[in-house]
């Protein structure tokens, strides 16, 4: 599934390819791709004009001036989201494969006018919102502050109020906004902490190094525009960040700091990668 990097990365490519266009047609193929009301969604987007594309945590945000005020547009890829560009299909039998949504735009060659959703297992979301109605899907979500813009202390009250093992917490969307298991993996081998350490545990030094760690990480992932690890690709193509991983994805490989094998267990149910040697931790949950 993607995560900040990856999201911010199909963001700013949608933005630098479709912003400022203005969508002439919609079209569904696969109803529950859509989570909102589908007459509203054709009529909210329909003649829209996309102001610009941004993130929202893990959501690709679509800022539009609809024909009756402000609309948005949130889309969530699940783990085999994609958003490519082709032509407009002509009849059922020229929708590209696994395209459950398509968005005619005006203002770009005829084949590349189409803003074309694809999802091989059908996971992901998309839904459409008037200023009112967006406002209340975004209090009963209750995201959490995204890592960019959390304050160190708000971040280590947030962290230590749970009773929770570490990267379940930190995988928390209500807790901090954008984190996935790619990227707490990484983060807490940088911190030097075990995925099980107790969260309502650490001290301030702790929650301080892991937000300055998790800061370092996505960054350097959204310059090398994430890691490609299994569907995820913007516009403009995939990411390099992969080759940089230290723990994720490297299970009985050596650490690159002290060559001791990497550990994969389960935490909370996703897959999770440690070093044991550098990841010893003050705390273990339970302690």
């Amino acid at each position: 599934m993607p995560e900040l990097p990856e999201v911010q990365t199909i963001a700013s490519d949608l933005d630098d390819v479709v912003g400022g266009k203005t969508i002439a047609a919609v079209a569904v193929s696969f109803d529950k791709i859509v989570a909102s009301d589908l007459n509203r969604f054709h009529k909210l987007l329909t003649g829209a004009t996309i102001d610009s594309v941004t993130r929202l945590g893990k959501w690709v945000c679509f800022s539009l001036s609809g024909t009756e005020g402000p609309v948005t547009m949130l889309a969530h890829l699940k783990m085999t989201g994609q958003f490519h560009l082709g032509a407009w299909p002509e009849g059922e039998s020229d929708w590209p494969p696994h395209t459950r949504a398509a968005f005619r735009l005006k203002g770009l060659p005829a084949e590349n006018d189409t803003l074309f959703y694809k999802d091989i297992r059908k996971f992901g979301r998309l839904r459409a919102f008037d200023l009112m109605e967006l406002e209340e899907f975004l209090e009963h979500l209750g995201l959490g502050p995204d890592p960019f813009d959390m304050e160190p202390d708000d971040f280590y009250k947030r962290l230590t109020s749970k009773k929770g093992r570490l990267k379940s917490v930190l995988l928390n969307q209500q807790v901090v906004a954008g984190l996935g298991n790619i990227y707490v993996d990484e983060c807490l081998f940088a911190s030097g902490l075990l995925p099980t350490t107790s969260a309502c545990k650490l001290s301030r030094p702790d929650t301080d190094r892991i937000l300055t760690e998790a800061r370092r990480i996505l960054a350097a992932s959204i310059k090398a525009r994430g890691s490609t690890t299994s569907n995820y690709e913007g516009l403009k193509g995939g990411g390099s960040f992969q080759k940089s991983h230290n723990v994720y994805g490297r299970a009985g490989e050596p650490c690159p700091v002290c060559g001791s094998p990497i550990e994969k267990s389960v935490v909370g149910g996703r897959g999770t990668h440690h070093c044991p040697h550098c990841q010893r931790g003050r705390l273990k949950s339970g302690e």
